[in-house]
């Protein structure tokens, strides 16, 4: 399966290249790419073939696919990593599984997801979701892996889609969450959210909720997440400064009204 997937990436860089103004000359190449990608979900459930997988190079060549021109293949390749990091999955078998994330690794994977991140659009929310899925499944795995965030652009990132002015979503209280994650235990962290102006960014989202109660149960789930990252931020002295100059204590008396 894996020297196939192999052939037909080959085959449809060629083609994209032979015909690169004529779409419809490589759709064909681009559907069997996409309809090899879905057959390597099986390997999810056979998790004592993930050291062969890596003999064989497939998270390097999952990951190299994933700036793909065509969105549809990056989303598929995102789904299947998701997948192939699931917990249940790599819990099940921690031996064999160990060696496929070390490669991932070793292949820039959390740099590369989220500059991936960068070019999804909220059309390809999917592939947004199992992307933050991805990182919460390896900083579950490696909680020590928390203190790359700020180095591979993830924490910027989170704080640009919280920010973002566009209606709320799944993604959006996603974001929140793994923000949250971030902050709980990683003092260096703390330290970057300060230096990303991180404090007035979830002083102004939570400032939407001092007048208005959240729509529904997911938004509330949201603004909790906000205050918990307010609330890990504070344990650094220097955010501390930033939330009262920010006007924080006055904005909390409002909302305990």
């Amino acid at each position: 399966m894996i020297s196939v997937l192999e052939k037909r990436i080959a085959k449809n860089q060629e083609m994209r290249i032979k015909f690169a103004d004529q779409p419809e000359k490589f759709m064909d190449s681009e559907l069997e790419l996409h309809e090899s990608i879905q057959e390597l979900h099986s390997l999810a459930t056979v998790s004592e073939l993930y050291p062969l997988a890596v003999h064989l190079s497939l998270p390097s060549t999952l990951i190299a696919l994933l700036p793909h021109e065509n969105g549809d293949i990056s989303c598929a390749v995102l789904d299947l990593l998701q997948e192939l990091t699931d917990l249940d999955t790599l819990n099940e078998n921690e031996e064999a599984t160990t060696e496929f994330i070390d490669n991932m690794l070793d292949q820039q994977a959390l740099a590369l997801l989220v500059q991936n991140l960068d070019r999804l659009d909220e059309s390809e929310s999917d592939g947004i979701h199992n992307t933050l899925s991805i990182f919460e499944n390896l900083f579950e795995l490696r909680p020590e892996l928390c203190s790359t965030a700020q180095q591979n652009g993830l924490l910027q990132w989170l704080l640009k889609r919280i920010k973002a002015r566009t209606p709320f979503d799944g993604n959006k209280l996603y974001a929140a969450e793994l923000l949250a994650i971030l902050l709980q235990d990683n003092p260096e962290n703390r330290v970057g959210l300060g230096a990303l102006d991180g404090i007035d960014i979830l002083l102004q989202q939570l400032a939407v909720y001092k007048r208005t109660d959240p729509a529904n149960g997911e938004e509330a789930e949201y603004m909790e997440n906000l205050f918990n990252c307010i609330c890990s931020a504070l344990l650094y002295g220097g955010n501390r400064e930033r939330f009262v100059q920010g006007e924080g204590p006055q904005l909390m008396n409002l909302m305990l009204r």
